[in-house]
């Protein structure tokens, strides 16, 4: 559930609709669950963990992570939108609108 309160952007305010009309990558995500995919991970401040890829399906969306069932260790493990570079969809991906 989304709550309708109206934000600045710029001079203007931007209402609810023109808002719901937008697609994030957590909306691409969540039409794409049960799906195998590839993420390409990115941490900074690792130097054992500078570039990761998890690959595994996708179980689980939130506003700012995603959960995946790591195919390597078979445990669900959760990462961070902020961490991903991209992801790539093993089969053809379910587009957010469709």
């Amino acid at each position: 559930m989304y709550w309708s309160y109206p934000y600045h952007a710029g001079n203007a305010y931007v209402s609810q609709q023109q808002r719901d009309d937008r697609n994030f990558s957590e909306d691409l995500m969540q039409a794409n669950i049960g799906r195998r995919v590839s993420a390409y991970m990115t941490y900074d401040a690792s130097e054992q963990w500078r570039n990761r890829v998890f690959t595994g399906v996708l179980r689980q969306v939130g506003r700012d992570y995603f959960v995946l069932r790591d195919q390597s260790s078979g445990k669900d493990v959760m990462l961070l939108n902020i961490n991903l570079n991209f992801m790539v969809f093993e089969d053809r991906a379910q587009l957010a609108k469709d």
